[in-house]
């Protein structure tokens, strides 16, 4: 109760001691008990004490408390409570008892004093209190208010309430009020510094109606979900016991909770801060949540992954070049130039290490000659982890960046999956097919790629589903493919191109007696001495048997005749075996292994009839046929062009599956023919007598390219003057109106195309002999390569010179 010497008159000012509290609001008319340390409130209070014991209250955060400890504060507040010291009692343990009574806010003006103690000039503040029916009207609410939440929470005594109700000021109640637990202490703070008693009063029962609405919202909840609750805590103490009653018996093998578990294993994970604070973020989460919620099991996955990926760079084996080659040349034969690529690739990791921004090799060449085996020759030439993924057919772009946690089933992508299952962030990943990649309304995954194949940002590689970048800047990515034109442009500009052409014969029988024929003896249970292949067997499978740039159905062929012989000597140990007694089989000799030597003419035997015809090229010098070359995704092959004049009106007939590049190379051929006719020998009137019908065999094959107008000119010629075309020479290269010879591309694959079908002079574009120097040494020695930059060379080199008179009489 404030003694009547104490009331507050507006306008008083006084000099009084400073205590500071934290943490804490006393507004006026309110009693409040504390205990405090030593420090200069207590000297306050003990001059307070000494004098009228009068002082002036501040509050303040425990943040900003520090800065009253000992040190000149930078600003004191606005605004106090002028307090009377009811008691000031010293506890055995040093501290003091006071009890504090508010009388009046108070406006601080200056401080007077900071040692030992602050003292401060303030000036009363007392409130004026209003009257009229809009006040009792509030006051009632607020009264209705404190009631009905009291009724909810049913911990405040029934005569504090009765005591609220005999209130009559409205300051005096939006003052008390702010003690109840609604009120946080910024919300009493601001009150105090609100000196008109209306506007108080009305902001407490904005907060009052705000905390009445959320206790009516938790006691639905609380309602709603009673019987649920019930449930799982019925199922959660069933689950104790059973824990409890296993672990009695000594059945009960990991006792520690999941939770603690999980918070073990993030702590011991070797991972960047920033991964582990998401970690336990999660684990927080599922603590809050529980093991048994619907939620759980995602979280719980995601953990899952996050903990098994490779976060931090693992120590790797130093690259020994010498062992390097080694490596490459024991799993391959030949390809010498990518080869070295890779060499120099690795010279240059070894002397820059981490500081290096790996390049992304991409091989590029037809099925089955070495591409996905040159990626494991690499991991193994650096000793590190190899993992591939195939990405033929990929259409999602969810594939490579994975799924967003909000979908059911949600999952990393292809490349973190890699990562985990390598276990190593300085792993060899082989992407796989990357030229079969598809595009549709789920995204493009080509797209996706370009921040994995980009140096300078797959150090922070993003999945949807971790939502944590990830450093693949160390990881070694090796591409393959088939062709270049489906990838993109932008996605191929990432990448270094390496092409890998078809093999020569004399590489195919190398790599089939050092490599295929182990390899599938050992697979099939057969010594070396039990089964042999002769040159002259591999040379027949090779021509007759298979038609590749690489050697996979090679491969297949040679582990049929495997098959075959396996058969054969089980089915010899069997007839070996002793029939009766013991002591037979006790006095029974170790038979000798079975040796089967193969050579050409065992072949059909095991096999069958040949498959393909070798040597495509003509048996004779034909008229009106040429032999033209083509590429195709298995490598090269050799094409017939078939020119036979009719009688008829000029029209021009193309048969054959020609594709629209083709049959404009015919109609070029033809205007060139007809234009350079008078120098050709051909007879003014020959068009208009005759028709032209170009066949290209193998009809149900679609053909179609740039390089055949050479081929499609020289048969036309050939077939309108009589003059024979040359059998052992083929050709390749476009021809303009005016018989310019333009250049080709995949003359690799076409040459050996031409030597595999025993051609002997090779007619090529004169741009394109600067590519001569990558074809293999063989085909360089066997083939005459000719470069042409007219028609005319053409015709000199192949065209016969004898005309047939009755041909171009016909």
């Amino acid at each position: 109760m404030t003694r009547e010497k104490d009331r507050p008159r507006t306008g008083t000012e006084r000099t009084l001691p400073l205590v500071v509290l934290g943490e804490i609001v006393i507004m006026p008319h309110m009693t409040v008990p504390l205990q405090v340390g030593q420090g200069k409130s207590y000297r306050a209070m003990e001059q307070a004490m000494e004098d009228d014991q009068h002082v002036l209250l501040i509050f303040v955060s425990e943040a900003e408390i520090e800065a009253y400890k000992g040190h000149e504060p930078q600003q004191l507040p606005k605004v106090g409570v002028v307090a009377r010291l009811e008691d000031f009692s010293q506890l055995p343990d040093g501290t003091v008892k006071i009890v504090l009574e508010g009388i009046t806010r108070a406006e601080i003006v200056d401080c007077v004093q900071s040692d030992p103690f602050y003292r401060v000039a303030c000036r009363y503040l007392p409130d004026q209190e209003p009257k009229g029916i809009e006040v009792d009207a509030l006051m009632d609410t607020v009264k209705q208010q404190i009631t009905e939440f009291v009724d909810y929470l049913g911990e405040i005594p029934q005569e504090a309430v009765a005591f609220v109700h005999r209130i009559t000021t409205p300051g005096h109640l939006a003052d008390l009020v702010t003690y109840g637990p609604a009120f946080s202490f910024q919300d009493r703070l601001e009150l105090l510094n609100e000196m008109e008693p209306l506007a108080r009063l009305n902001r407490v029962q904005v907060i009052l109606a705000r905390q009445l609405e959320l206790l009516r919202l938790r006691a639905k909840i609380q309602s709603d979900t009673k019987e649920v609750l019930d449930q799982g805590q019925k199922e959660y103490f069933l689950r104790e016991q059973m824990r409890v009653i296993r672990r009695e018996l000594g059945e009960d093998d990991d006792g520690d909770d999941p939770i603690d578990e999980l918070r073990r294993k993030v702590n011991e994970l070797n991972a960047p801060q920033y991964v582990k604070d998401q970690a336990l973020h999660e684990i927080k989460r599922l603590a809050q949540q529980g093991m048994n919620s619907p939620e759980a099991g995602v979280i719980r996955t995601y953990l899952d992954w996050i903990i098994a990926l490779p976060w931090n760079a693992d120590q790797v084996a130093a690259i020994s070049l010498v062992q390097s080659r080694q490596v490459l040349d024991e799993d391959h034969y030949g390809l010498e130039k990518v080869k070295e690529r890779i060499l120099e690739y690795l010279a240059v990791r070894k002397l820059a290490g981490s500081k290096m921004r790996s390049p992304i090799l991409c091989f590029v060449g037809p099925p089955g000659v070495g591409k996905t085996s040159l990626g494991r020759s690499i991991a193994r030439a650096l000793d590190r982890p190899f993992v591939r993924q195939s990405l033929g057919g990929v259409h999602d772009e969810a594939e490579i960046r994975g799924h967003r946690r909000t979908y059911i089933g949600a999952m990393p992508g292809r490349i973190i999956q890699g990562m985990k299952t390598a276990k190593s962030r300085q792993a060899v990943f082989m992407l796989d097919e990357i030229d079969k990649i598809g595009n549709d309304f789920r995204g493009d995954p080509t797209s996706a790629l370009l921040e994995v194949l980009d140096p300078e940002q797959n150090n922070t590689f993003s999945d949807h589903y971790l939502e944590i970048p990830f450093d693949l800047s160390q990881v070694v990515f090796v591409a393959t493919a088939n062709q270049l034109e489906p990838i993109p442009a932008p996605l191929r500009d990432r990448m270094e191109i390496i092409e890998i052409g078809g093999y020569t014969e004399d590489e195919k029988l190398a790599i089939a007696q050092g490599f295929l024929l182990p390899k599938q003896r050992e697979f099939h249970g057969l010594e070396s001495s039990q089964l042999e292949l002769t040159d002259a067997a591999i040379l027949k499978l090779i021509r007759e048997y298979t038609r590749e740039a690489g050697v996979r159905n090679l491969e297949r062929e040679v582990a049929a005749l495997c098959r075959k012989i396996a058969r054969k000597v089980a089915e010899s140990q069997d007839e070996e075996a002793p029939q009766e007694g013991k002591k037979r089989r006790k006095k029974a000799k170790k038979a000798e292994p079975t040796k089967f030597l193969i050579d050409a003419a065992d072949v059909p035997i095991y096999l069958g009839p040949e498959h393909f015809s070798f040597g495509m090229a003509e048996v004779s010098d034909q008229i009106g046929v040429a032999t033209g070359v083509a590429w195709t995704p298995t490598g090269g092959d050799i094409l017939s062009f078939e020119v036979l004049p009719l009688t008829g009106k000029g029209e021009l007939r193309l048969t054959g599956q020609l594709g629209d590049v083709m049959k404009e190379s015919a109609q070029a051929a033809m205007s060139y023919v007809r234009y350079r006719a008078k120098e050709l020998g051909i007879e003014p009137n020959y068009f208009d007598e005759h028709s032209i019908h170009i066949h290209v065999p193998e009809g149900a094959v679609p053909k179609d390219g740039p390089s055949a107008g050479i081929t499609l000119t020289i048969a036309l010629i050939s077939a309108m003057t009589g003059r024979a075309v040359r059998r052992d020479v083929a050709m390749t290269g476009e021809v303009t109106l005016r018989g310019r010879v333009l250049p080709i591309g995949g003359l690799k694959e076409k040459t050996l195309a031409a030597h595999r079908a025993g051609i002997k002079t090779f007619i090529l574009p004169k741009e394109n002999a600067k590519d001569i120097v990558d074809l293999p040494e063989k085909v360089r020695q066997d083939l005459q390569l000719i470069p042409v930059e007219t028609m005319d060379e053409v015709l000199t080199i192949a065209l016969m010179p004898f005309i047939r008179q009755d041909v171009i009489a016909s």
